[in-house]
């Protein structure tokens, strides 16, 4: 089956997960691109493969068709990618030995950056203030490039969160 129309019910619930109060909601979130599908793929995350019509992207997971204006109307990007996934948010709480802990961060684009250096970094935890931008934003999830997915994220109070770290914690602070 393909869907062709962006009046379908299910192709308006996709579309609403653009938004932050409907990814909360459902759970889930969408990657745009090959790339960041395959590497959603790679961590068993993804729900749904969505792909353009005549579109060869191999998956084992549920597909969903569509036609090019329906992934237009799906899609965050002026030029959508041709495949796209919902996928299952993460919830960690398992603490690494090596963490970073960023307070209000808000722009998405800085977010994503900041994730990509902590995988070069070898940092395993990241732990993000309640005020930080939405860590599946689609410019988060699009300047990771596909790290969102390499990384133990934890989303918390952060005055929490240090009380509850022992002694073997080093705690370098900046402003």
């Amino acid at each position: 089956m393909v869907y062709s129309s962006k009046n379908n019910d299910f192709i308006k619930d996709i579309k609403k997960l653009n938004t932050k109060k409907y990814r909360d909601i459902t759970n889930t979130y969408i990657v745009e691109g090959d790339h960041l599908v395959k590497e959603a793929l790679s961590q068993n995350v993804v729900k749904y493969v969505i792909s353009e019509e005549n579109t060869d992207f191999e998956t084992n997971k549920p597909k969903i068709i569509v036609t090019e204006e329906v992934l237009k109307y799906i899609s965050n990007l002026d030029s959508p990618q041709k495949v796209m996934a919902i996928c299952n948010k993460v919830e960690s709480n398992e603490i690494g030995k090596r963490i970073l802990i960023l307070d209000d961060i808000q722009d998405p684009g800085n977010l994503g950056t900041i994730i990509r250096s902590c995988v070069a970094f070898n940092i395993n935890t990241l732990v993000l203030s309640k005020n930080t931008v939405d860590l599946y934003n689609s410019k988060v999830i699009r300047a990771s490039q596909g790290m969102i997915f390499k990384l133990n994220i934890i989303i918390a109070d952060i005055e929490e969160f240090l009380e509850k770290l022992d002694d073997s914690y080093k705690i370098i602070g900046t402003d």
